[in-house]
């Protein structure tokens, strides 16, 4: 046998492209499958949010070069939300929060569901002033009338900062610094957003 013959040349050809063609397709339906077990594993089944282990995938990737902003979010009235309703309208209206948060998000703002009416933003390379613009927009977004079961149900949300620079990130040290300035908010008339500060003379606020 011998390649110099055409009917050899187009049946070897032929293999390869087939070999090719089947190839290309069992890689593109081992992405899909990739991304649907991604899906499965970090998102949240309610919010479509990015969840927990999401979460704890950002921070095994990181590699304390960006400059980060925690945004911690709790929503106000929720718990009288679930109580008054349900937890089927809790979970209807927690979906259509998560809408809008979903229109602030991009590759360097990432949007979490920690649980309940908890929710964390990670701003990356971030600029104060902006990080601020952030916290205003979220709560804007929030304090609107979500129609739910029949009825109009309205929530508001408070926010805590923390910011630091790549080689000085801790994550534990952020998270209680904005758990801290989130439960500072809150006491200050809630629908409202508090950046840390060690005794909160300095706090950034902002009502709307």
């Amino acid at each position: 046998m011998t390649f110099t013959n055409p009917i050899y040349m187009y049946l070897f050809w032929g293999i390869i492209i087939t070999v090719l063609i089947i190839g290309a397709f069992y890689i593109r339906k081992l992405r899909s499958e990739r991304a649907k077990l991604y899906e499965l594993a970090y998102r949240d089944p309610v919010t479509g949010l990015l969840n927990r282990h999401g979460l704890d995938f950002f921070w095994s990737t990181y590699k304390k070069k960006e400059n980060l902003a925690l945004l911690s979010l709790d929503l106000d009235q929720f718990k009288e939300v679930n109580d008054t309703y349900g937890h089927q309208a809790g979970d209807q209206l927690l979906r259509e929060i998560s809408k809008h948060l979903k229109q602030v998000t991009n590759k360097n703002q990432l949007a979490y569901r920690m649980g309940g009416d908890e929710f964390l933003f990670i701003m990356k390379n971030f600029d104060a002033n902006k990080v601020e613009i952030l916290a205003g927009l979220i709560l804007d977004n929030i304090s609107r009338p979500y129609y739910i079961q029949g009825r109009d149900i309205s929530v508001t949300g408070s926010i805590g900062i923390s910011m630091s620079q790549g080689a000085r990130v801790d994550r534990t040290k952020m998270f209680k610094e904005a758990d801290a300035a989130m439960y500072h908010a809150k006491r200050l008339g809630k629908n409202r957003y508090c950046v840390f500060s060690n005794n909160y003379k300095d706090n950034s606020e902002s009502e709307l």
